[in-house]
């Protein structure tokens, strides 16, 4: 099983804390040529990586993909409908951003294919949306919620929290109310200063405090979620009534995934070993090398046993799921130590066995990085 990721990297604007492969769109485009690009490189991957495995998932991402035309991604997914294996219950989800999506294109959206939309709703406190940059304001964002739960029925939010000034008391009234929206996931996602962000000059420059390093904002929102009926199914993700969300359950199970657009990374197998695979990240680069490069050249890696391992690692202990330990290599437990540091782990009550899979406990997550560094430290 594999995912398609799609990558559209224009926005509205630039959000202050952000640091992915996106920028403002301030001209117009020529949407037709975007879609022949996106065409062939979907082409190229399928003649060169794919290997007919049902797809799952495909998600449209950013940037802000609710910008493109509603044709845009209707021709998109007939493109992969005709060239790959779809699973018979594929999800198909859009993020999306407030200000770009109302009933109208939602309908079309969801005729097109859609049938899981992700609104990016930050927060519903308007002079932070302000200080994060965002451009649509709370009641814009609760409007546009309670609008697309009448077109969609498996519905997601995000939120960041832990920002700079909020208490953990404004929090939890906060977390509260959006609990009650009428979704079926949430991703809480506690904010990370990035460098090269406009927060971060902000922060630095003093005019706005840092944010707290305590893990109670993390405690606070497990323990509200669940009392809402949300299942933390992996670090940042919550889903009411196993709503989880396939495309990223699948990268935490570190399945192959295709990502296309600018600055898009991928994972496939490759005679029996992973490739990390880079497309260019500028935008008009991308546009050029896609439209202009008969065999575009990737930048490909072979992955080693210890890469595969790490990543293995680093994804598959943020969720429920865990990893699996048949999967990985004698020499590997051996070289890291694994038995004996499962042991001690165990007996911290820091993870727990579930047949042949391991998962970290609600004490384990709380110490996730620190476990992570622990078990991929060689041994002497």
């Amino acid at each position: 099983m594999s995912t398609i990721y799609i990558h559209w990297a224009y926005c509205l604007s630039k959000c202050h804390y952000c640091d992915f492969n996106s920028v403002s769109c301030n001209k117009d485009l020529d949407y037709r040529v975007w879609f022949y690009a996106y065409k062939r490189i979907l082409q190229f991957y399928r003649k060169k990586f794919y290997k007919n495995e049902p797809i799952i998932s495909i998600y449209f991402g950013g940037g802000t993909p609710s910008l493109l035309p509603s044709w845009f991604i209707a021709s998109i997914l007939d493109e992969i409908n005709n060239t790959f294996n779809l699973d018979t219950n594929v999800e198909i989800t859009l993020e999306a951003n407030p200000k770009t999506i109302d009933k109208i294109k939602a309908t079309e959206l969801r005729s097109a294919g859609i049938n899981r939309l992700s609104v990016g709703v930050q927060s519903i406190i308007d002079s932070d949306l302000k200080m994060l940059g965002r451009t649509h304001t709370a009641q814009e964002a609760k409007d546009c919620v309670f609008e697309m739960a009448e077109i969609f029925d498996n519905l997601s939010i995000d939120v960041i929290y832990n920002r700079p000034g909020q208490n953990l008391q404004r929090w939890k009234q906060e977390l509260e109310e959006v609990l009650q929206y009428p979704i079926s996931h949430i991703s809480l996602y506690e904010l990370i200063v990035e460098p090269n962000t406009k927060l971060k000059a902000m922060i630095d420059a003093g005019m706005l405090p840092r944010p707290d390093s305590s893990s109670e904002f993390f405690e606070a929102t497990i323990k509200t979620a669940r009392g809402h009926g949300f299942e933390m199914y992996e670090v940042s993700n919550f889903a009411k009534n196993k709503h989880y969300g396939k495309h990223n359950i699948s990268y935490w199970r570190y399945e192959d995934y295709y990502g296309i657009g600018a600055g898009a990374h991928s994972r496939c197998t490759v005679n029996g070993h992973k490739v990390a695979i880079a497309q260019v990240s500028d935008n008009e680069k991308w546009l050029k090398w896609a439209m202009e490069t008969e065999n575009p050249a990737l930048d490909e890696e072979v992955l080693t046993e210890d890469d595969e391992f790490k990543e293995r690692l680093i994804m598959g202990l943020r969720s429920k799921f865990g990893i699996k330990l048949d999967i990985i290599s004698e020499r590997i437990k051996a070289k890291y130590g694994l038995e004996n540091k499962l042991k001690k782990l165990r007996a911290n009550s820091y993870i727990i066995h579930k047949g042949d899979d391991v998962v970290l406990t609600d004490e384990g997550i709380m110490k996730l990085n620190l476990i992570v560094r622990y078990l991929t430290e060689k041994c002497v």
